[in-house]
């Protein structure tokens, strides 16, 4: 399991899910997938609030 000592902002989200999507050739929704089970152990608000908020910001700026 993986400890977060602070809050992981969108930019370093953007930046998990688009090294995710360049190295297993995955679309956005893939990497969404593929983060959420293996980062947040498929509870997105295991870490809380603001890291829910902060990636799913990085999602909204990837998606655009």
């Amino acid at each position: 399991m993986i400890k977060h000592a602070k809050v992981q902002n969108a930019d370093y989200f953007k930046t998990y899910l688009t090294l995710i999507m360049e190295h297993r050739e995955y679309t956005l929704q893939e990497a969404v997938d593929f983060m959420v089970e293996s980062y947040f152990c498929n509870n997105i608000e295991l870490y809380g609030l603001k890291p829910k908020q902060q990636f799913e910001i990085a999602i909204q700026q990837l998606s655009v």
